[in-house]
């Protein structure tokens, strides 16, 4: 079955689709409209394969647009009691006996320093449990609080998380989802705020991992308008590491802003967003990033780490950002609408490839200016060990590049372009093959090749592999 494009969906993306058409005026810019089947075409139209598996996407939760819109007791969802809280304490005591379509309502008045609790719901789609502040903006937590969710169909809103400190290594400030026997299912996190959230020993932030909002195990849980901004320790803003024991994680992170992640060393574990890791084997996710900004992101090389599969990232904006969307280890991945503006900041980069099957169409690269290495490239196609990764016992390494459409991109005035088979040695044999780029825009740098780098091959065979048509050059 074709997925299609629901109405909340075709209205949430247009003010995306019309700042890419604005901030990229290519007479080929694809807009964040076009459904599946257009695309579809585009990628026949290039002469290869469509791998994409875009039927394991989901749409976008309805009961967001209500969240968003009209006053909340018209909302139609949330006919239950309404709990007052005013402790932790309060909180678990409630934990498991709320009913569908409940309010737990945190009073303005509470003690949310130090706070830490578990609560447990089951809400039904047409009644979902409601955690809010009784006040927008007056319910924070700050000190040694902690706070996890699980359970089935909660609606997690409006909290805020401030200056929170972390408990040590390995420490999470919002959980959603309670490990592997206790998960969080269609769950929706919505307009919280988690800013500033670090040890006051900076000696602390290079040894102790921290994450700001971990959902592990879950699926079809959406993080959605919300803030994440000014993480130092190693761990990332969210973390979505571990899929479901069964079926697909179908997370959705949307409309969020990302900011302030420093630079602090060259360790890795610093990135924003992670979905899987190795050992799930570039399994399926059927996630979807869209319409985010990530702004001053420079933890580093690795903004994003992508290490499941079928994920796409669409319409989302990275500004000044010393780091990459990286495909780690990742297969049939569509990076559509992005913008990747680098606001004339040295290091900043755009997507770096590794796996197979991905399309990247319709972004926008501007302004990424002196890469350090061919980590940050604009676009850099990785040399690999493995050649398809998840189909051995190995899960270190990378999988070979291949069989991937980079088509209807607009580059200006970055200092590079594309790189491919970048740190080709005897650990990593397998080059890249089969790269289409076509109908591209490269802005600024002059006529040439859309390769400005190409990894050196004794045999002769990678530069049969790239595969270049009709793009342009403009001044």
């Amino acid at each position: 079955m074709k997925p299609t494009l629901t109405l909340f969906t075709a209205l949430l993306l247009a003010p995306l689709a019309a700042q890419a058409q604005q901030t990229s005026p290519s007479a080929t810019a694809v807009t964040l409209a076009k459904p599946a089947d257009d695309l579809a075409k585009i990628v026949a139209a290039s002469g290869m394969v469509n791998h994409l598996r875009l039927d394991l996407q989901r749409p976008i939760d309805p009961r967001l647009e209500k969240l968003e819109t009209g006053d909340l007791a018209k909302r139609g969802l949330f006919r239950g009691k309404t709990h007052v809280v005013r402790t932790a304490g309060e909180v678990s005591r409630l934990s498991g006996k709320l009913a569908p379509g409940d309010q737990l309502v945190l009073a303005a008045d509470g003690a949310w320093k130090d706070a830490r609790f578990t609560f447990q719901g089951e809400g039904t789609e047409a009644a979902p449990i409601l955690i809010r502040p009784e006040v927008e903006g007056a319910v924070v937590f700050s000190g040694a609080a902690g706070v996890t969710f699980h359970g089935s169909h909660l609606i997690i809103t409006g909290l805020e998380f401030r200056a929170v400190i972390p408990t040590g290594n390995g420490a999470v400030v919002f959980r959603l989802g309670n490990g592997r026997a206790q998960p969080a299912e269609h769950c929706i996190v919505n307009r919280i705020k988690v800013e500033d959230c670090n040890s006051p020993d900076a000696a602390d932030w290079p040894k102790q991992k921290v994450w700001y909002l971990t959902t592990d195990f879950g699926a079809d849980n959406t993080v959605a308008n919300s803030t994440f901004a000014g993480l130092r320790h190693l761990g990332q803003m969210i973390g979505a590491a571990e899929l479901p024991g069964e079926g697909l994680q179908r997370l959705h992170i949307l409309n969020n802003q990302f900011s302030n992640r420093p630079y602090l060393d060259n360790q890795n574990g610093y990135e924003v967003l992670q979905i899987g890791w190795s050992a799930m084997r570039a399994r399926p996710s059927g996630s979807l990033i869209q319409g985010n900004t990530f702004e001053r992101c420079d933890g580093e090389n690795e903004l994003i780490t992508l290490k499941a599969s079928d994920i796409v990232v669409r319409g989302n904006r990275f500004l000044a950002c010393q780091g990459v969307l990286c495909l780690r280890t990742a297969r049939r991945v569509l990076v559509q609408d992005n913008i990747f503006d680098g606001q004339g900041r040295e290091n900043t980069g755009g997507v770096r490839f590794q796996g197979d099957g991905h399309v990247l169409v319709g972004n926008t690269f501007r302004e990424l200016k002196k890469p350090k290495d061919y980590y940050t490239w604009p676009i850099s196609l990785m040399a690999a060990d493995l050649e398809t990764y998840g189909e051995t016992d190995q899960l270190s390494g990378y999988g070979r590049t291949h069989d991937i459409l980079i088509t209807r991109n607009r580059f200006e005035h970055c200092d590079k372009r594309i790189a491919a088979g970048i740190y080709a040695r005897k650990e990593y044999p397998l080059l890249p093959k089969n790269i289409v780029v076509r109908e591209n825009v490269f802005a600024g740098l002059g006529e040439g090749s859309a390769f400005d780098f190409i990894s050196p091959d004794p045999s002769g065979e990678l530069p049969k592999e790239l595969h270049e048509s009709s793009n342009t050059f403009e001044p």
